[in-house]
């Protein structure tokens, strides 16, 4: 093991780590795309008539098929969705939905920008249809993205102060994230999920760090203006410590051969989610693995300028990646 690790250090030795000029400011205004514009599900369904249920769904299933795709005839679906809308939580949610988000232009126009982005690096993909509805806290999937539907639960982004989700019981650490800024952010998360083959991404700690390393990436190149610190998903002086330490951070992975591990309570440590890294103290940041993964990333394709971003999506050997990265924290 520490003969690998030597033969790292020294690769990464003999590989000149300055970059060049940063590879994700590209010019977009060429791109030609139809702007974004996103069919609000979680609002038209919950101003629907409950007395005539059946004949408002059905002529809502046109626009809406992605939700609607069942068969409406069918009285035990007719009541499940009757249920759901009769819900007090759920209406409360999608009524606050509608105060806090009376217009989503805003969060059209991002997406649109991002879109010129996607579409800048993978210009034979087609666009997604964009959707928005109430999941009822769906706080682990707060996006979703299949058959080219992109669907945000948007009553995952109501605030870090929306008192219903201390009721969920969900420490203070994720609900900081849920707020409208983190919307396009999760958007290209979910859909760069969809370009990764997960049996092939590896188990060790580098290849979980490679993995978010590559999906930060991923969302920094669709969103490049964007701060990192809402990339990362980092408060600001979570940011601020993994800049700071970054240095650090990497010699302990070195000097405790981590790097190879494929414990879960390594992998919990440095890639679940926390409030802090208990091996650095409670005033640390969370989540070590993804900055670092984030850095070699960043560096392995300021050096490889032959290497295009879906060629990227397309790589699972970590330890290339590190190999050809030239990463070397100052």
């Amino acid at each position: 093991m520490k003969g690998r690790i030597v033969l790292f250090l020294f690769l990464l030795g003999l590989i000149s780590c300055q970059s060049g000029s940063d590879r994700l400011d590209v010019n977009v205004d060429d791109i030609q795309i139809k702007p974004v514009k996103i069919k609000r599900y979680g609002k038209v369904l919950f101003e629907i008539d409950k007395k005539n249920l059946k004949p408002g769904l059905k002529k809502l299933q046109k626009d809406f098929g992605v939700f609607l795709n069942g068969n409406l005839d069918d009285t035990l679906n007719l009541i499940r969705i009757g249920d759901f809308i009769s819900d007090p939580m759920l209406i409360k949610s999608a009524d606050d939905c509608n105060k806090a988000y009376p217009d989503l232009t805003f969060l059209e126009n991002e997406l649109t920008d991002a879109f010129k982005h996607y579409k800048y690096y993978f210009p034979k993909a087609d666009l997604p249809d964009v959707y928005t509805y109430i999941s009822g806290f769906d706080y682990d999937y707060p996006v979703q993205y299949f058959d080219n539907n992109l669907i945000i639960a948007l009553d995952m982004y109501l605030g870090a102060n929306y008192k219903e989700y201390l009721k969920l019981g969900l420490p203070a650490y994720r609900i900081r994230n849920f707020d409208k800024s983190h919307i396009v952010r999760d958007c290209m998360a979910a859909m760069e999920s969809e370009k990764v083959d997960p049996s092939k991404t590896g188990s060790t700690l580098l290849d979980n760090m490679i993995t978010q390393g590559k999906t930060l990436y991923f969302i920094k190149a669709m969103i490049p203006e964007c701060n990192d610190s809402i990339i990362l998903d980092y408060s600001g002086s979570q940011l601020e410590w993994v800049k700071k330490n970054e240095a650090n951070i990497w010699a302990f992975f070195i000097e405790n051969e981590l790097l190879f591990s494929v414990d879960p309570e390594i992998m919990n440590k440095f890639i679940v989610d926390a409030p802090f890294t208990s091996y650095f103290g409670n005033e640390s940041a969370p989540r070590n693995g993804w900055w670092i993964g984030y850095k070699i990333v960043k560096s392995f394709m300021d050096n490889n300028p032959d290497t295009t971003l879906a060629g990227l999506m397309k790589m699972y050997d970590s330890q290339a990646i590190l190999n050809k990265s030239g990463y070397k924290p100052e």
